[in-house]
């Protein structure tokens, strides 16, 4: 028999392998930690199979989103049911209730466990869609998106099972995951109203909304808790929404960056109630107007150039026989994969065919925000794949645990991750493949729609709809559609929006020009160029304002008439002419510098194709003018300003020669000789404008073509803009209305120190 010393041993040998295995344990969770990944809610499979249907997400992801392999889970409760959480799903109202009132701590979680949340999201499951629920008591837009998730396809085979994913049930996914968001943010504006900047500053971060709801007190008097403390929200949506790399599923990522063509129901479900309860808890509270600002996007058809795409994507919806054609050339070609085929013709035929159908056709009420949604995500992700494929990146295809995506807007975080449609990649200096795989003209059309600096004017579509500035729409659109799914008339009248169904056009689009690219076809022609980079919008300026000027050069020049009202407001002002006289820029040396700057002013330009290297030109200006802001307001604000005196001057020259036979004719010529009087003065002084604005720009530049004094540092220079800008506005506001008030402005600027430093500037060239 085996002595005391064999035991010894055995157990000694033992406790080493426990103690290495303990190690390498250790090891790993602390690698994990290391990676940003949460232990509590970590798959630590090693087989790392793609999961089908899930092809675009990392396993351990895929499987957080299944429930395959949960067992697997750090923190894994078998025993784990809907009964041992302390709250339910009233079915009535689709809210979450406490249990037992008081009952407000789930302990010192502050995430819940992935298995509990599948469990969790399973019973609402159940609830929302188990058919005992009052739909009387819900929000029309918790009707629409169930609606909307049970919209049958006729362009692909259907699911079998309820419980089995649709593109329907996708799209409604990544609708309702944006509008979770807008309850976010609206249910803490209403508790706190004085943190409303949304207007001014953009979408807070989701995570941080979170974080700001972890902390609200739990008070149940509090109004905003009478029906459930909005606080024991927190841990599920962390869980649900935030990246793994804190524990969470990433679910709003996930599906508005297009990783998604699947999803399980109960997700869906999931996330309608926590819309109710959000929405509900709230209701009572002050309801100041917390409505996100609707993005604008009317003026994006006023270019010819957006135009013709718009118009091109309005014949391509308009087509059964067009839209077939597209389906076949993205999805035969190298452009949406096989995985999200599906989502795209239903996105294409069942949604797309209601933004323009008329209402004796329509089978469904219009869905076109709703319709831009699923396609920008679609569009998204299609053009992620080439960006992988042509720059030897595959590994960046596929949505990973505690890494950021390639994306194809957000300029604001490119020094994190990769952009896309950037000219170059994120070291600064390797250029983006993906412009001569799709073509210059493409990567312009994209980035007009996608990642425009211009709030204004460009769409930003795909970051637009997901952080709320089409919710307006979005509402009315499953307002409608919830009355049309009841076969009730629909009373919620929609809006006409053009400018959304001119957006969803130009989607469809830059799709087409897309695929056709990359198809082994005839690629699709197009002149599109730059229309809302800050270079092209500039030009834009530029080009007005010269025009306006060398017109009202020409009117002035040779005519006796508009010679007499200078000198006669000349002798009335004479140290203003003086001066204005002894710093004058020629309007030949604004035009040889705007030139300098801007080659494409050159009309011959305009309708040469926009080429590979004039992509790489104009983001390197961009570059630039992303600096000098305040030169480019000067020229918007000098755009207008001519235009608006060039219009009274055509107008006063023809009533110079009028004869005024009363006394209210006289007085309106005398005003009349007043405003042509100063023809001279505006021509001068907003040639010096154009200059200061243009020299701010050359000076950031460091430009060889300006001998600096150096004395002239860039602090001067901006206060010379912002000098010139301040006077503009005073002597454009009241040159109608009280001339003398303008003139005085125009006075006190020339006295300026900066502004004639830089003119000197000028003169010594």
């Amino acid at each position: 028999m085996p002595g005391k010393r064999h035991y010894r041993l055995v157990a000694a040998a033992l406790f080493i392998i426990i103690s290495a295995a303990i190690t390498v344990a250790n090891g790993f969770t602390s690698s994990c930690a290391r990676q940003g990944t949460s232990r509590s809610n970590l798959m630590i499979s090693s087989s790392s199979k793609m999961i089908d249907g899930y092809e675009y997400i990392h396993p351990d992801i895929a499987q957080m989103l299944t429930g395959d392999g949960m067992m697997l889970c750090n923190n894994f409760d078998p025993t784990a049911k809907q009964s041992s959480f302390p709250f339910r799903v009233d079915p009535d109202t689709l809210t979450l209730q406490l249990k037992q009132q008081g009952a407000v701590s789930m302990g010192d979680a502050s995430i819940m466990p992935i298995d509990q949340l599948h469990h969790f999201a399973n019973h609402c499951d159940d609830i929302v869609f188990g058919g005992n629920n009052n739909t009387l008591n819900m929000q029309k837009k918790i009707l629409g998106l169930i609606c909307l998730s049970q919209l049958s396809s006729t362009s692909t085979s259907s699911d079998s099972s309820s419980r089995e994913c649709t593109s329907a049930i996708v799209v409604a996914s990544i609708v309702s995951v944006n509008l979770l968001e807008s309850s976010i943010r609206s249910a803490l504006l209403k508790i706190r109203p004085q943190n409303n900047d949304h207007q001014t500053k953009g979408a807070p971060l989701l995570s941080n909304m979170i974080a700001e709801m972890s902390k609200l007190d739990t008070d149940p008097s509090l109004e905003y808790n009478k029906l459930f403390p909005l606080a024991l929200l927190s841990p599920i949506l962390k869980t649900l929404l935030l990246p793994t790399k804190v524990g969470g599923i990433n679910l709003r990522n996930l599906l508005s960056h297009g990783f998604l063509s699947t999803l399980d129901r109960r997700w869906l479900s999931l996330t309608l109630v926590l819309i109710q309860t959000l929405d509900s808890c709230c209701v009572s509270v002050d309801d100041t107007k917390m409505m996100t600002k609707q993005r604008d996007v009317s003026s994006l058809t006023k270019y010819d150039l957006m135009k013709s795409e718009v118009d091109y994507g309005t014949a391509l919806l308009s087509s059964s026989s067009r839209m077939h054609g597209l389906e076949s050339v993205s999805c035969r070609g190298d452009f949406v994969p096989s995985s999200h085929q599906n989502l795209f013709k239903f996105t294409l035929h069942e949604l797309g065919t209601s933004c323009l159908s008329s209402p004796n056709t329509r089978t469904i009420p219009p869905l076109t925000t709703i319709f831009i949604t699923s396609m920008s995500s679609l569009l998204e992700h299609s053009l992620r794949l080439v960006w992988c494929r042509v720059n030897d990146r595959m590994e960046e295809s596929i949505a990973r645990p505690a890494s950021y995506y390639v994306t194809l807007d957000g300029h604001g975080q490119k020094d994190k991750h990769e952009v896309m449609i950037s000219p170059y990649l994120c070291d600064e200096c390797t250029r983006n493949k993906l412009v001569t795989a799709v073509g210059a003209q493409t990567c312009a059309l994209l980035t007009d729609l996608f990642a425009s600096p211009s709030s204004s004017e460009g769409p930003n579509i795909r970051a637009a709809v997901c952080h709320g500035y089409f919710d307006d729409a979005i509402l009315e659109e499953l307002a409608s559609l919830a009355d049309w799914a009841s076969h009730r008339e629909q009373n919620v009248p929609l809006q006409d929006r053009n400018d959304l169904k001119d957006a969803a056009c130009a989607l469809v689009s830059v799709f087409d020009l897309i695929s056709s690219n990359l198809s082994q076809g005839q690629p699709r022609m197009t002149e599109y160029r730059p229309l809302f980079s800050y270079t092209s919008m500039a030009t834009r300026d530029l080009n007005d304002i010269l025009g306006n000027l060398a017109s009202l050069s020409l009117l002035m020049k040779d005519n006796d008439e508009v010679s007499g009202c200078i000198d006669k407001m000349e002798q009335q002002h004479k140290s203003t002419f003086a001066g204005i006289s002894s710093m004058k820029v020629d309007l030949g040396g604004v035009y040889s510098l705007a030139f300098d700057l801007f080659p494409s002013l050159n009309a011959n330009n305009t309708t040469s194709k926009w080429e590979i290297e004039d992509f790489y030109a104009d983001h390197n200006m961009n570059i630039i003018m992303a600096d000098c802001n305040a030169a480019q307001t000067l020229l918007a604000d000098l755009s207008l300003a001519s235009k608006h005196y060039l219009e009274i001057f055509e107008a006063g020259v023809g009533g110079l020669t009028s004869e005024a036979t009363s006394t209210k004719d006289r007085r309106a010529k005398k005003s009349l000789v007043r405003l042509c009087g100063v023809s001279s003065l505006v021509l001068d002084f907003y040639c010096m404008a154009v200059y200061i604005a243009l020299f701010a720009i050359d000076h950031h530049n460091n430009s060889s073509r300006l001998q600096l004094d150096c004395n002239l540092d860039r602090a001067d220079v901006i206060k010379a803009v912002e000098r010139s800008r301040m006077t503009l506005s005073t002597f454009d506001s009241y040159l109608s209305t009280n001339l003398e008030r303008s003139i005085k402005s125009l006075t006190q600027y020339l006295q300026g120190k900066t502004f004639k430093t830089v003119l000197l500037h000028n003169q010594r060239q």
